[in-house]
């Protein structure tokens, strides 16, 4: 799916990037070394920067910053920066320890960095006045539901490629009063270039075929929920029902399904080494704190819906078995806290992923009387435990809370659904990656 202006603005911020990247380089070795700095001094360095410049890039595009319908403040955008910056340097650093080089790269990487930082904060505070302004679209929602108006506001409040324009909202409701010609006449007379249009809507459907007329003259249409997800990186529980189900749910997924085992099982190695060595320190803060018992235990519901077992460390003074209340005397213990905010308490699941009853990545399944609670409360809730549940997901990536109230279960299968729609390898990476950033940040749920 693309928009007018979406690929050369994303084209050009990469470019942008690449070129403030080499230009930090130059830089950096310029001050380094001053007394030996000249262009072929900075070409020879050019090979062995490379990997550091395809990791640097590959980052920027995982974490979301040449997404251009982006919700991210300018704020977070400058630390999402950072965290590429620095995860950039700690892993180009590593690179230089096991391909050294007379040249001191990793003190010139440092120095590149800083740099670079610099550079991207003025970059990212002002690209939007050469790179949007200028090739804002015009456009009209045909949508007066919740959902387009939510929709509408945040275009409107972001500094968006397109802007929406209020006189031609009337066409819609007046549209018996116009003819096929003087319908077309309005469009192109108000200069809009997309049109995004509720497809269930009655109005909108007897339009279609002058709005098809339209799509010749290079005008975009594009379906209001389609965009919804674009925007959101999530599904409007609205749009689902059973022709979703049958129409989006991809049913031919035996060649990713193994490939995602086999992820899965490689993943297992390291991690299971690495609960090894974590475990004696584990058990033994757990223990000191109040005496209880090490793991947790509890009953979940897996892939179909299937009753399955998990252990975790415990990190409640007691298991509640999922309840959610305002006032309860069960607390997170204060080992749990930082056992939680580092993902330490999951590491026992690496049994679960082993045996298949879990993923790494997919949707978080729940205590089985909260889902079976939450499948009754939310339709079509069950479809998210059509793949396997998994340690880490979309929406744990996306949502900076936890779900512990039917509302925010809503939101989150949004999130889930859009993993079951398009859930590919590539997309298990995007997650893995943003949940190492989530877990250095000590964000998410």
């Amino acid at each position: 799916m693309s928009i007018k202006g979406v690929l050369p603005k994303r084209i050009l911020s990469i470019l942008v990037d690449s070129t403030l990247f080499y230009l930090s380089l130059l830089l950096a070795l310029n001050i380094r070394r001053p007394d030996i700095f000249n262009f072929d001094y900075f070409v020879n360095h050019i090979p062995q920067f490379f990997p550091i410049f395809v990791i640097f890039l590959v980052s920027m595009y995982i974490v979301g910053i040449y997404d251009v319908f982006s919700l991210l403040s300018k704020s977070n955008k400058v630390k999402l920066v950072s965290y590429v910056l620095l995860s950039t340097i700690i892993i180009g650093s590593t690179y230089f320890y096991f391909f050294p080089s007379t040249y001191s790269p990793k003190t010139v990487l440092i120095m590149q960095g800083f740099i670079l930082f610099i550079f991207e904060i003025f970059w990212n505070l002002y690209q939007d006045r050469f790179l949007i302004s200028a090739q804002k679209s015009k456009a009209i929602i045909l949508d007066k539901s919740i959902k387009g108006l939510k929709l509408r506001r945040d275009i409107d409040a972001n500094n968006f490629p397109i802007e929406f324009v209020d006189s031609l909202m009337l066409s819609l409701y007046d549209y018996d009063k116009y003819s096929k010609d003087n319908f077309i006449d309005i469009i192109r007379s108000g200069k809009i270039k997309m049109i995004i249009l509720d497809l269930e809507d009655v109005k909108v459907r007897a339009m279609l075929p002058h709005l098809y007329e339209l799509s010749k003259m290079g005008i975009r249409l594009m379906d209001v929920n389609s965009f919804y997800e674009y925007l959101y990186k999530k599904v409007s529980l609205d749009s689902i029902n059973f022709k979703w189900f049958f129409r989006e749910v991809k049913v031919n997924t035996k060649i990713y399904e193994l490939m995602k085992r086999l992820m899965d099982i490689i993943l297992c190695l390291p991690v299971f080494i690495l609960w090894v060595f974590i475990h004696p320190w584990a058990s033994r803060e757990i223990k000191r704190e109040d005496g209880g018992e090490v793991y947790s235990i509890q009953e979940r519901l897996g892939r179909y819906n299937r009753l399955i077992k998990i252990k975790k460390y415990r990190t409640m003074k007691f298991t509640d078995k999922g309840a959610w209340q305002e006032v309860s005397e069960n607390k997170v213990t204060d080992v749990g806290r930082f056992l939680r905010k580092t993902r330490i308490d999951e590491l026992p699941q690496i049994l679960s992923v082993f045996k298949g009853d879990l993923s790494f990545i997919g949707p978080r399944t729940d205590i089985i009387n909260l889902g079976e609670k939450l499948g009754t409360e939310i339709p079509f809730y069950n479809l998210r435990y059509n793949v396997t549940p998994g340690l880490s997901g979309w929406a744990q990536v996306n949502m900076n809370y936890q779900p512990r109230t039917v509302e925010d279960s809503k939101e989150r299968l949004e999130y889930d659904l859009y993993y079951v729609k398009n859930r590919s390898i590539v997309l298990d990476i995007v997650i893995m990656l943003k949940t190492i950033k989530t877990i250095l940040g000590r964000e998410g749920s």
